[in-house]
């Protein structure tokens, strides 16, 4: 590569780093409006190991405002980054998910920890994200203190303990 397209491809590293970011804030903060610019109109979503799927942004934020209501503060701290851009309009990520959310009306308490899979988009200039998922490692719920419930994802933990038992 010369040095003008490594330095191109470094700007386009850090404009998605920066989206990324963005996505986060924007999802911890209910800005639904900034949410919005971070997708293409044609993304998918796929939350929850699949269990949550939806195409196109406004099938995609309808399903966030109805999850991620006022009653329902959480924290997403993506660490990591391991971003690859394919060509000058495509690139992928991979993203270490910690997550905390805590439910008032139902006193529940969650923290998991997933690996983001996100495929981004370069359209008119700008980075967006054009697919965005997660697979669990580990859910931990707490229900007022009285019953937790500790799932392990299918694509670290799990897998580990069945080799283990072998």
């Amino acid at each position: 590569m010369t040095l003008e397209e490594r330095i191109t491809r470094l700007e386009d590293i850090e404009q998605i780093r920066s989206l990324q970011a963005k996505y986060q804030r924007c999802l911890d903060t209910r800005d639904f409006d900034g949410l919005s610019d971070c997708f293409s109109e044609d993304v998918v979503s796929s939350y929850g190991n699949g269990s949550m799927s939806y195409e196109g942004r406004d099938a995609v934020l309808g399903f966030l405002r109805d999850k991620m209501s006022l009653d329902m503060p959480s924290s997403h701290l993506i660490h990591g980054g391991e971003i690859e851009v394919g060509d000058a309009s495509a690139a992928s990520a991979k993203w270490y998910l910690e997550d905390f959310l805590l439910h008032r009306k139902f006193m529940v308490k969650l923290h998991g920890a997933a690996i983001y899979s996100v495929e981004y988009v370069k359209r008119d200039g700008r980075w967006l994200i054009k697919s965005i998922g997660y697979d669990r490692c580990y859910e931990y719920i707490e229900h007022r203190g009285l019953l937790n419930i500790l799932t392990l994802g299918k694509t670290t933990f799990l897998d580990a303990l069945k080799r283990r038992k072998r």
